[in-house]
C-alpha cells in the first residue's frame, strides 16, 4: 500500500494542519515518543513557525484523554528534522510534503468555485429580499392609496381600473329621495386607503368640517335620529379640508 494515504492534511480554522498521531504512525513510533519530542522543542518551533495547536482526543473508557498536536507544514517538517534520516523517516517526509501539496492544490481549485457559488447565493438572497420588500410596499400602498396609485407608480397607468367606492343608499323620509352616503366604517376605510391615516369617528370629521366653515359638505339624514354623513362625491374635498394638502394633521391633535 502507498503510505501517502496514511497522512491526511485538514483545514483547521483556515490553516492546513496534520495530526501528530498520523505522523507517529507513519514514522513507526509510539505517539507518546513523538509528543515528548514536540514538548522538548516546543519553544524553538513556536519562535520560528507559530503557536503549536494542542488538542485533546476522545476518552476511550476511563482515564485521561490523549493529547495530540495539529501541526502546520513548517512545524511538522521541522519536527522530523530532529529524527535520524532512516529510510522510513525520509519516506515520511516525502509523503508529508506530498500531502500538503495535494491539500493546497485542492484548495486552489475548489475554493474559487465555492466563492463563486457563495457570491451567487448572496446575490439570489439579496434579490429575494428586494422582491419581498417590493411586495410589502405594494401591499402597504394598496391598503393606503388603492390599486390606481400602485399601478401608476409601476408605470402602468394605462392599465388603471377605476375602483368603486363602497357607499350606502338611504331613502330620506321627508323627501322620499335616495341619497348615497358613506357610513362611518366606509368613510374610515376610504380615508385610510387614500391618506394612510386613521380617523376616530365620523363625528370627528364633521367637527373638522364645521371648524373650516364647510357644513355644506355634511348631509343630514334622518333615520331613528338625524345624523350627518359624507357623500362619495365630496370625499376628496373633505379629505383636503380635514387633513390639508400637506397631510400634516395628526389624529388626536
Amino acid at each position: 500500500m502507498n503510505s501517502l494515504t496514511k497522512i491526511d492534511v485538514i483545514n483547521k480554522d483556515g490553516d492546513l494542519v496534520v495530526d501528530s498521531r498520523l505522523i507517529a504512525n507513519e514514522l513507526g513510533i509510539e505517539h507518546e515518543v513523538l509528543m515528548r519530542t514536540v514538548k522538548k522543542y516546543e519553544t524553538k518551533i513556536q519562535q520560528r513557525f507559530g503557536i503549536i495547536r494542542f488538542e485533546n482526543g476522545k476518552i476511550d473508557g476511563r482515564g485521561r484523554p490523549e493529547k495530540y498536536a495539529l501541526l502546520t507544514e513548517s512545524q511538522a517538517t521541522t519536527l522530523m528534522t530532529f529524527s535520524r534520516n532512516t529510510d522510513q523517516v525520509v519516506e515520511c517526509k516525502l509523503n508529508l510534503v506530498a500531502a500538503f501539496e495535494k491539500a493546497k492544490s485542492v484548495i486552489k481549485s475548489v475554493i474559487p468555485q465555492q466563492s463563486a457559488r457563495i457570491q451567487e447565493l448572496e446575490l439570489e438572497l439579496a434579490l429575494a429580499k428586494e422582491i419581498n420588500a417590493s411586495k410589502r410596499l405594494d401591499s402597504d400602498m394598496l391598503a393606503m392609496h388603492g390599486k390606481e396609485t400602485v399601478l401608476a407608480l409601476r408605470g402602468m397607468s394605462d392599465q388603471v381600473i377605476k375602483s368603486e367606492v363602497l357607499v350606502t343608499e338611504i331613502v330620506q323620509p321627508e323627501t322620499g329621495k335616495t341619497v348615497k352616503i358613506l357610513t362611518a366604517d366606509q368613510l374610515k376605510s376610504e380615508i385610510k386607503k387614500r391618506t394612510g391615516q386613521k380617523i376616530p369617528s365620523l363625528k370627528w370629521v364633521a367637527d373638522k368640517l364645521r371648524a373650516a366653515n364647510r357644513d355644506d359638505l355634511l348631509v343630514p339624514v334622518t333615520r331613528h335620529s338625524t345624523n350627518e354623513y359624507i357623500t362619495p362625491d365630496s370625499l376628496d374635498e373633505v379629505i383636503d379640508l380635514v387633513f390639508g394638502t400637506a397631510r400634516q394633521t395628526l389624529i388626536g391633535e
